[in-house]
């Protein structure tokens, strides 16, 4: 038989490419990452005694008998347990995101085992192949154990494969790649028996390896842009195999006042002084794994116990000076937390939660915080927060409260500020100081904030504002929808479909969001086509000043509640300075946590137009807000004097 070697040299090549790429950079210690070099190595290892074995048995005369047994054995030990590892490769994939699917381990061996032993009986028995005087001859059990060895372990990976997809827990990518990767090995096997004199297999499992390749093992995938350490996937990953092999160690640390830093310094000076960090994490700590958890938060991983007391002096010590270079001068203070002790969790995203919760404490603390029992219990708590919020999302039973606002001009209630509101089945009332910021964190809050969006569009829609005298609802939009470049053209369409105009909302946006100015300003441009009328949210909070705020398009700006509490609490002059430089611009003023009659007429003295508080009202239900309007403009014993 005549041999064709064509596709042999470019699977080579490929091979060649993803050795370097595989055994010369630095990958994580994972299960999957071992797999996939093992993987790479059966796949050379047999592409090159397939093209031996081929070319000795062709040319078998004169070749002593020993060697063309031992490239012939190579090559069949080699074929089937590149099945073998191609389905332990599938299997780590699987568990890293559901350590539970498992095909059952004596089933898993058997068959390899006795593919094995038929193979290396063969010299003897001639069951898979066998060498005589007349040259090389296959033995009868040649396509069982070829194939059926083959098609076992294809059959095994789809059933985890189909067993991952069941449980929702492989993204659509990665559903595609596992499968297209099977059925690419499936076609090869189908071409090699149709056309055996053609090597190639080997191409067609070169083709799967470098789809898996491509979607699992690219480092890219694995990296954080902004600083090029290792990202969340990773430490997930990290974590789910720490944790199978005893204790290891934990330190993380945030930067205080991220947020606040990033408005005060700007975005890419901030993102520049991240790459600096970054950099003397990675060289100062060479024994552990660095990622960058975004907001500020670093983590390092070891499976060996750390010095935390001496980390956080150093890390102390260096935040004496400024983090710069040509361009960069920071100045930043930091707060730690240190775990030791096994993963404590089924899932590695849980422990994570238990950083987060931990570094928001160790912040507000200002210490060092050890993770223990009561931070596991309160990142619990997070998590069903977390686990409400996503359910009131996915069910969109998500409620609209609505807080009225006085005029002080018009004397009358002229609008309301709609606030979201989650009532769990299992946890109950919860309060948004809780759920808002777990949404901003898992990523809802953008569909959070556009189911109340056109819940508020549907009561404009329904109720007759005007004859109720009300102007317009306020609406939030988070930090996070005001840097989404998608989101006017949403919010555009949701107002189209109810028949709303944008002159009957105004949208408020927070203090923190002005930290993306160009985005920002591009959204409201857009919007402001639409007739969109803006209002600055809790002003007071951060680090804005009058310019600044004045450089975008702000009809209002909303003192907030403890700016204006801290005023009649010890009077001064800066908030009625504050009030007359906005009205000098013509930006009208509304005052937040009004409680007291005292301070209703303080404010409307000092120039405010709009109040609000619970001297008004606390926030009500849709029905409880039309009729509180309406019995304030119709009952003269209902209107509100000061």
């Amino acid at each position: 038989m005549q041999y064709h070697y064509e596709f042999v040299w470019a699977t080579l090549a490929v091979l060649g490419i993803l050795f370097l790429f595989s055994f010369f950079k630095t990958v994580l210690p994972i299960r999957r990452n071992v797999m996939f070099r093992r993987l790479l190595v059966a796949e050379f290892f047999t592409v090159v005694f397939n093209v031996l074995s081929c070319q000795l048995n062709t040319a078998y005369e004169g070749i002593p008998l020993w060697l063309l047994n031992t490239c012939d054995l190579a090559f069949f030990v080699g074929f089937v347990c590149r099945d073998f590892v191609f389905y332990c490769y599938v299997e780590s994939l699987v568990q890293e995101r559901s350590p539970s699917i498992r095909m059952p381990r004596f089933l898993v061996w058997t068959v390899v085992e006795i593919s094995l032993l038929l193979i290396l009986t063969s010299p003897w028995s001639g069951l898979v192949y066998s060498i005589n005087d007349s040259g090389y001859h296959i033995g009868r059990f040649y396509r069982l154990v070829l194939y059926a060895n083959s098609y076992s372990y294809l059959l095994f990976s789809i059933c985890l494969i189909l067993a991952a997809v069941g449980r929702k827990v492989l993204g659509n990518t990665e559903k595609l790649a596992l499968l297209g990767g099977c059925l690419i090995l499936i076609v090869g096997d189908v071409a090699r028996m149709v056309y055996p004199m053609y090597l190639i297999m080997d191409s067609f499992y070169m083709l799967s390896i470098l789809v898996m390749y491509l979607a699992f093992q690219n480092p890219d995938l694995y990296t954080e842009r902004k600083t090029g350490l290792l990202n969340q996937s990773a430490v997930l990953s990290l974590l789910q195999e720490f944790g199978k092999h005893g204790d290891f160690s934990v330190f993380a640390l945030v930067l205080d006042d991220f947020s606040e830093n990033r408005r005060l310094y700007g975005v890419r000076q901030m993102d520049a002084g991240l790459r600096i960090i970054a950099e003397y994490l990675r060289t100062r700590h060479p024994d552990c794994f660095v990622a960058y958890l975004e907001e500020g938060r670093f983590i390092l991983i070891a499976r060996q116990v750390l010095p935390f007391d001496q980390m956080c002096r150093d890390f102390d010590q260096r935040l004496q000076e400024p983090w710069h270079d040509q361009h960069v001068s920071l100045y930043l203070t930091a707060s730690y937390v240190a775990f030791r002790g096994p993963l404590m969790v089924r899932r590695p995203e849980s422990f994570l939660n238990y950083v987060a919760t931990a570094l928001q404490m160790a912040e507000q603390q200002n210490q060092l915080v050890i993770i223990d029992e009561r931070e596991r219990q309160k990142a619990e708590h997070d998590a069903k927060i977390r686990a409400a919020v996503d359910r009131a999302v996915k069910n969109n039973t998500v409620e609209v409260y609505y807080q009225p606002l006085y005029g002080t001009k018009e004397q009358r209630i002229i609008g309301a500020e709609a606030l979201s509101r989650i009532v769990d089945p299992e946890l109950g009332m919860i309060s948004p100081g809780e759920f808002i910021q777990v949404a901003e964190r898992s990523g809802s809050i953008t569909q959070l904030g556009e189911q109340v969006f056109e819940k508020v569009c549907a009561f404009l829609e329904q109720q007759d504002t005007k004859a109720l005298g009300i102007d317009r609802i306020n609406v939030n939009l988070s930090p996070i929808q005001c840097r989404d470049e998608r989101m006017p053209e949403r919010l555009v369409a949701i107002a189209r479909r109810h028949h709303v105009d944008f002159s009957q909302l105004k949208l408020e946006i927070t203090e923190s969001a002005l930290a993306d100015r160009n985005v920002l300003q591009a959204n409201m441009k857009r919007l402001e086509t639409h007739h969109a009328v803006f209002s600055l949210d809790d002003f007071g909070t951060g680090y804005s000043n009058l310019m600044r705020v004045l450089r975008f398009p702000f009809s209002d700006v909303k003192l907030d509640m403890t700016f204006v509490q801290a005023y009649f609490s010890r009077h001064n002059r800066l908030l009625p300075a504050i009030i007359d430089g906005f009205q000098s611009f013509g930006v009208q003023i509304t005052a937040e946590g009004v409680e007291t009659q005292e301070m209703a007429r303080e404010l409307t003295r000092l120039g405010c137009g709009i109040l609000q508080g619970y001297y008004f009202s606390k926030p009500l239900s849709e029905a409880d807000f039309v009729a509180y309007v309406a019995r304030t403009r119709q009952d003269p014993e209902h209107t509100i004097r000061f």
